[in-house]
């Protein structure tokens, strides 16, 4: 490094890698002084963090010994006898790197452990999760870096020649998402528990503040992403040159261009050790700084308990004594908080930052231990229906889903709808990113449509079923099994909006190896994680939209959010033809690095996921329970358990004619939107071996505009069908000739099958044509996905958590036809030939609105209406306590003059008036014939269909 003839980086790394260790030493060297000297108590976490260090300082010492030997100098300036101490401390970096890591986050999550054994069960289960795939991902990654060349001295010996190795760079940046996943579930964790304590607010913010460090560790991790991305770009252009010198790190130019990567990998792991050792200072700042932890009149006091609940009465949520509450007696608030013990000494702090707090602040025996217990005294009253208390807010509970008034509805709904939003958005962009990766990856057409297929026929089939139905009904099941002490609710459909974002942000991170490495297995299972996370999603989202709200309006508010997904869906299209995607028509390299740069995007969308999975833990949404849904059938004119064909209940034909129409329907969409550019350009062939044609911007012979502006006309159109549908869906409860959700359905669906026999039977000279019934084919196709999920879950009950399930499994079909389709081309059939599988398909579709058209009780069960009584009634928090065989008989009795309950009681006149005015737009009632079945429902509760 005498010389400064040439550029060299080496002084940067140098600088900036000891001065991030001196200060982790000293943090760490204050960390055990507390430990040692002040509590006098050292666990398992303060052994990990000093392990740690160990491990730190001596990645860190290697980056910075190869600062002299030639890291962050081009490869003609390295001399030869730096190659060999060159190669070993790379070779130790990278071995050192993951157990470094893996040593900090145990700690951490050590620390979390005893964090929560006195607080919420499920924080210390998930800790135990993520510190076991910290602890087995980082074992793993260890055991390839120390393995990466064969045969092994080839990884540190430069004259030794290798048969295989895994270049540096990509073992890094492969295990970015590790990383990643694992930094922000350890951010994440302790925000409930820290939230929710009752501390002085000043020590609140300090404590919330120094848990947030966490964040930097984050920042720290995606800059070392972005100069991982930069030298592998860097790279890819030097591959095909053979330079006679050594090549560090499998790769050419390593040494200059992964030296500031190399250099923030030790910055990660030293700021990691840094945000782990903060929270343990408390004692030691106590001594130095103590008015930062004691308020200035020198009290211990908590936050006031009152709070509003808007209207300025108090509505904390929880007794006016505030005492803890146990079976059979209750402790007063003073030997809780304020007593002489050395537990009523202790505050939520010292229970964070004390390793000793199991000796020194055992509650007293007398105390139950149950779950109201301890959320009482974290300030927690999460068993209170009336309010949430979050420590910095508090929110009133909603309530129940089927009671939410119009106001209310449109504030839930809004914010469900972002998840719709978020769905769409990646819907638009896979379907672009399916087709550039076949085309960089050289994939076969077959791999291209199995992208797609293990999207929808793995995710879709999976997901709702084995994790969907489980979460959004887990209280459900826990209520069959009463435990003395109560439970923690943990399921519903907030509950599920959390663990399906979850899901999809690992799958979204999950594209950075696969884009790395161009692997199709990597994208099949990226592909797969993300349809599972989005398909759970959909099993909470959906049903959440039909039921928020007043039941007329069902359909309209379901067409409206699925009209705003489609919305997302072209403008991802947009941004990815204009953005992403452009470097498609250029060469190789360029085509690898637009996979490089959707990686950013995806990476937005993981970071997007995990804040909007701690915004729905924080915001109180309506749930609804199986009872609570059972009982709201009353209300049908029409008894959803009647018997009909078969033998089979109403509501059980309904449900599973609905899951094949959504099976056949999402079939014949994907199966369009795959074979989209082969049938309007019919002439050209698929190929086998080298991937489908490319879609590019520029258009084909014949046709006026390009294949991906023609997709995106389709797509609008799509969108746009929605919108018209739910303005009709609207008009429909209070216009008797605007036709019933059910006829549009028939209508659209039947327009659907014209379209596609036209597209399949046609055969213009101008292909531009062709692309009329196409077009239409979207438009009259948009309405069909949320139609059959709203008509499908009406009058189901207690099971409509379950035919939720069902219906959004029902987004399988492309798992299977896509792929016949393409066998009957490669046996030698036209596209437009094998199209004609669609509008059969579109048939199969049809015979679910034919049975709620033709069928007079299906008719009468999905055309219901309820009254503005029945409305207020339900809506009405009392209404539980009503003697609901009044409203049943009043029901019976205004049925015979064919008036609703609410005007049975108006005079002769009035009602007489409104008779006229009404004509014939009055909708039955519930016929007598099924009377006798609803007046013993509630005593037979009969048995699924």
């Amino acid at each position: 490094m005498a010389s400064n003839n040439f550029p060299n980086r080496g002084y940067a790394v140098f600088a900036v890698t000891v001065c991030t260790l001196v200060l982790t030493t000293l943090v760490v060297v204050a960390r055990l002084f507390c430990r040692i000297r002040i509590v006098r108590s050292v666990t398992w976490d303060d052994y990990f963090i000093i392990c740690a260090w160990v491990l730190a300082f001596g990645l860190t010492f290697a980056v910075d010994f190869a600062s002299f030997r030639g890291l962050g100098r081009h490869d003609e300036d390295v001399p030869d006898n730096y190659w060999y101490s060159l190669r070993r401390c790379e070779y130790v970096f990278s071995v050192l790197y993951n157990p470094a890591l893996m040593a900090t986050k145990t700690s951490v999550l050590i620390f979390y452990l005893r964090l929560s054994k006195n607080t919420q069960k499920v924080l210390r289960l998930a800790s135990w999760a993520v510190l076991g795939l910290v602890n087995v991902a980082g074992a793993v990654l260890t055991f390839i870096n120390i393995f990466q060349c064969h045969p092994l001295p080839a990884a540190y010996d430069p004259l030794v020649i290798p048969t295989y190795c895994i270049p540096l760079l990509t073992q890094f940046i492969c295990s970015a998402p590790i990383n990643v996943v694992t930094d922000l579930a350890i951010l994440a964790l302790p925000l409930p528990v820290l939230t929710s304590m009752r501390l002085p607010r000043r020590q609140k913010v300090i404590l919330i503040f120094t848990f947030a460090l966490g964040t930097f560790v984050t920042v720290v991790d995606v800059v070392r992403i972005y100069y991982l991305e930069q030298a592998i770009t860097q790279n890819s252009s030097l591959l095909n040159s053979k330079p006679t010198w050594p090549i560090l790190g499998h790769s050419p130019q390593f040494a200059w261009n992964a030296s500031f990567a190399l250099m923030w990998s030790a910055v990660e792991v030293n700021v990691g050790i840094i945000c782990a050792c903060i929270p343990t200072l408390k004692p030691l700042i106590r001594r130095i700084l103590p008015a930062m932890l004691v308020d200035p009149n020198a009290t211990r006091t908590y936050e006031k308990d009152a709070s509003t609940d808007g209207n300025g009465s108090s509505n904390n949520g929880r007794p006016h004594n505030g005492g803890f509450f146990a079976e059979g007696h209750i402790t007063p608030p003073a030997q809780a908080h304020i007593g002489h013990s050395r537990e009523g000494d202790i505050s939520a702090l010292d229970f964070l930052t004390t390793p000793d707090m199991n000796s020194n602040a055992r509650p007293s025996e007398h105390l139950d231990r149950s779950p109201t217990v301890l959320t009482s005294a974290t300030g927690t009253y999460s068993a209170v229906e009336n309010s949430v208390y979050f420590g910095f807010v508090n929110m009133r509970r909603p309530k129940s889903m089927i009671r939410t008034s119009v106001r209310d509805s449109f504030k839930y709904c809004t914010v469900v709808v972002i998840l719709f939003l978020l769905w769409g958005f990646s819907y638009g962009l896979l379907n672009q990113l399916n087709d550039a990766v076949s085309e960089v990856a050289g994939m076969s057409f077959a791999e291209t449509i199995g992208l797609s297929s293990i999207y929808f026929g793995g995710g879709y089939l999976l997901g709702p079923l084995l994790v969907g139905e489980w979460i959004l009904r887990h209280d459900e099941h826990s209520r069959s099994r009463k435990r003395v002490n109560g439970h923690d609710q943990i399921g519903g459909y907030r509950a599920t909006f959390i663990v399906g974002l979850c899901f999809y942000g690992v799958g979204t991170i999950m594209f950075w190896p696969s884009a790395v490495l161009t692997s199709f297995p990597g994208f099949m299972i990226c592909n797969f994680v993300v349809g599972f996370g989005l398909a759970i999603i959909e099993t909470g989202a959906n049903p959440f939209i039909v039921f928020c709200g007043p039941m007329d309006y069902a359909e309209m508010r379901l067409c409206l959010a699925q009209g705003i997904q489609a919305v997302a869906t072209v403008l991802s299209g947009l941004l990815a033809q204009n953005v992403f995607f452009t470097k498609l028509d250029n060469s190789d390299d360029a085509k690898s690095s637009a996979l490089l740069d959707v990686q950013w995007t995806y990476l937005a969308i993981t970071l997007l996921c995990a804040a909007l999975a701690l915004f729905f833990y924080y915001m109180p949404l309506p749930e609804v329970t199986d009872a609570e849904m059972e009982h709201s059938t009353r209300y049908l004119p029409v008894d959803p358990k009647k018997r009909s064909f078969g033998g089979l209940q109403l509501r059980t034909w309904t449900l599973t004619l609905a899951v094949l129409a959504q099976w056949t329907a999402v079939a014949s969409q994907e199966s369009m939107s795959i074979f989209f550019q082969e049938i309007l350009t019919p002439k050209t062939p698929i190929q086998v071996s080298d991937g489908p044609p490319p879609e590019t911007l520029q258009p084909p012979l014949g046709l006026t505009i390009s294949i991906p502006n023609y997709l995106l006309i389709s797509h609008t159109a799509f969108a746009a069908s929605r919108f018209l549908t739910a303005y009709l869906a609207y008009l429909s409860p209070t216009h008797p000739k605007v036709p019933q959700p059910r006829t549009v359905l028939s209508i659209t669906t039947g327009l659907c099958v014209i379209c596609g026999i036209l597209v399949a039977a046609l055969r213009p000279i101008n292909p531009n044509l062709l692309a009329i019934p196409v077009v239409l084919f979207f438009f009259f196709e948009g309405p069909l996905w949320p139609l059959i999920f709203a008509l499908g879950l009406r009058g189901q009950g207690k099971r409509t958590k379950r035919a939720a399930a069902y219906i959004t499994m029902g987004a399988s079909g492309p798992a299977f036809w896509p792929f016949v389709i393409y066998e009957i081309v490669q046996h030698g059939g036209s596209v437009q030939t094998a199209f004609s599988l669609v509008p059969a398909l579109l048939f199969i579709t049809g015979f679910f609105s034919l049975f709620l058209d033709l069928k007079r009780d299906a008719r009468a069960l999905v055309d219901a209406r309820v009254g503005a009584e029945d409305q207020s009634r339900i809506q009405d928090r009392a209404n539980r306590d009503m003697d609901l065989d009044a409203i049943l008989a009043a029901r019976r009795r205004a049925s015979v003059s064919g008036l609703p309950p609410d005007e049975e009681n108006a005079g002769f006149l009035k009602r007489f008036s409104i008779a006229l005015g009404k004509g014939n737009g009055v909708l039955p009632r519930r016929r007598s014939s099924d009377q006798t079945s609803s007046d013993q429902r509630e005593a037979t509760n009969g048995k699924p269909g």
